[in-house]
């Protein structure tokens, strides 16, 4: 044995001898064979005094420690941290934890654990004091990450690295841990009341175990298996209160037990006990908004421990995130549509102009004072529209006028030719009394399609998620240019739930750009037909109702000049 070593051996004798940690530590590895790191204890001031019963609970950022399934079962960014000293001898021990939760990912988690002892003395195999200043330190740093598998399903895992120092020797090595954490199947918990409130978790920490190797040979932690119930007790003397039970069972060890409860006296405060294999545990819990102070007590073998501890609660919860992101996305996608809306109605206002300058170039003003007024009731007030309206006026007012000289001159040149004739042409061009032609106006013919749904019953899930997929494929045919794809999907959607989400608003939209095609196109009857769809969907709608009456006065004169040719 190396000189080094003894004087190593040595010091963890003395070390052994007079700290309470390493008493601790030292109780520990009796029962373990001295196999086991220190970190196999756990973490988190909560875990800790409901005697590390929290396999089946892992609800806070301490579910890297103890089961690393339970990351993705956490709402809010989270920060703990854990501090603890004993004795005179300068020995510590500090945990801090922070888990990341989002909600498309699941949840990250890093934790740093750290124990340690300064002013160890050293001695030689004659006892010969050799110094005083020896030091040990025991670190573990994990990284992990959990996912939600279904609503009552997540696992998890974290990698970690270990790292002992000790008497100028060091060492580290890598590990694993994994974990799975669940509730009841949703077919018992339908059934049966109670199994709403039961949750079970199982973890192996080190599943990849670490080797440390200090002087000549590696140590290994060994692999712990553990496997946990919670069961959340809506009431135990009138308060709110958590049961939980652990089985751990390790190489060469009998299975260990660890049971504890949490009942909360108060919201701000909450008391917890339980026992860690055999072991006397204690605590509480004192909360303001989303801070925590926490304290555990544990009664080991050779001493008892005092920690103490804080939590932190940040930002949104997953919900809160992912009801932001879906309104994000909503509004995405509504600029979206209505930017093609715009899209639309720019392109068709520039077609409507591009038809009137091209009957204007023609000579064939009265098409292009026929397109205008197209473009009048579509889109009022286009000062474009104006100036084109103004020239095209103005030629066929010259027209008029030189059609009325032209037949002046005609009849002046009758009367002169034949006079004997022009009192009989007076007679006959006497102006005749008008005939007023009564013209009845055809009432509009209701438009069949898209019939005002009769009040629905509450939609079953199955009808729910019937009417989300109709949506979501309408959606999706929009942005993909299949307007007609869209509007099939919506109207089955409508009839359905007409109140659903924006269905409304989309589904008016695009029969009201819809009727503006057919009308600038020519086809009152099928523009008559889309507005009063639109109309059907929201009758408040103004836009609706304007169009619809211009379209109908239009008519009306259309008929009237028929009737007047005939």
């Amino acid at each position: 044995m190396s000189a080094r070593l003894t004087v190593m051996l040595a010091g963890l004798a003395m070390f052994a001898a007079a700290s309470p940690l390493a008493a601790v530590s030292t109780a520990r590895a009796a029962e373990d064979g001295g196999t086991r790191s220190v970190f196999a204890s756990g973490a988190g001031n909560r875990a800790l005094s409901m005697g590390g019963a929290f396999v089946g609970v892992a609800d806070d950022p301490s579910a890297l420690i103890w089961n690393a399934g339970g990351l993705g079962r956490l709402q809010r960014m989270e920060l703990q941290a854990t501090h603890a000293a004993y004795g005179d001898l300068g020995s510590r021990e500090d945990y801090i934890s922070v888990a990341l939760p989002d909600w498309r990912w699941g949840a990250a988690g890093l934790s740093v654990r750290y124990f340690g002892i300064d002013g160890i003395e050293s001695r030689d195999d004659g006892n010969l004091l050799l110094g005083s200043d020896l030091s040990n330190s025991e670190m573990e740093i994990a990284l992990g990450f959990g996912r939600p598998l279904s609503p009552g399903l997540s696992v998890g895992g974290a990698v970690k690295l270990q790292r002992q120092s000790l008497a100028g020797f060091s060492g580290s090595g890598l590990g694993a841990d994994i974990g799975v954490l669940g509730r009841a199947p949703s077919g018992l918990r339908s059934r049966h009341g109670w199994a709403d409130r039961l949750a079970w978790g199982v973890s192996v920490r080190n599943a990849v175990q670490p080797a440390i190797r200090l002087d000549r040979e590696s140590v290994r932690d060994p692999s712990v298996l553990r496997a946990g119930l919670a069961y959340e007790e809506p009431r135990i003397g009138g308060r709110p209160a958590l049961l939980a039970v652990d089985l751990e069972k390790s190489p060469g060890m009998g299975i260990k037990t660890h049971a504890g409860v949490e009942v909360r006296i108060h919201p701000l405060l909450g008391i917890r006990a339980g026992l860690d294999a055999g072991r006397l545990t204690a605590g509480m819990g004192v909360a303001w908004r989303d801070f925590t102070v926490d304290y555990a007590f544990a009664n080991e073998d050779l001493t008892s421990i005092h920690r103490v501890g804080i939590s932190r609660a940040l930002g949104r919860t997953i919900s809160e995130k992912r009801e932001a992101a879906a309104r994000a996305r909503e509004a995405a996608l509504q600029a979206t549509l209505d930017e093609a809306f715009q899209k639309r109605q720019r392109e068709q206002l520039a077609d409507l102009l591009s038809r009137v300058k091209t009957a204007q170039a023609a000579g064939d003003h009265e098409k292009a004072l026929e397109v205008l007024g197209t473009i009048s009731i579509l889109y009022p007030n286009q000062p474009d529209a104006r100036l084109l309206e103004t020239l095209s006026l103005r030629e066929r007012a010259k027209r008029i006028a030189a059609d009325s000289l032209r037949a002046r001159l005609a009849a002046d040149s009758a009367r002169i030719a034949a006079s004997t004739l022009e009192r009989k042409r007076a007679a006959a061009s006497k102006p005749a009394q008008p005939k007023i032609v009564e013209i009845a106006q055809k009432p509009p013919t209701p438009a069949p399609a898209v019939p005002t749904p009769a009040p629905m019953p509450q939609l079953t899930p199955e009808q729910e998620r019937m009417v989300e997929e109709l949506y979501r494929s309408g959606l999706g045919a929009m942005a993909e240019r299949r307007p007609d794809d869209a509007l099939r999907y919506w109207e089955l959607a409508w009839s359905m739930a007409p109140g659903y989400k924006r269905l409304a608003e989309y589904l008016k939209r695009e029969y009201l750009i819809r009727g503006m095609d057919s009308f600038a196109s020519g086809k009152v009857d099928s523009a008559l037909t889309y507005w009063e769809r639109a109309l059907q969907v929201d009758p408040d709608d103004p836009r609706a109702s304007s169009y619809i009456l211009r379209a109908r006065t239009q008519q009306a004169r259309t008929r009237e000049i028929m009737s007047g040719s005939r």
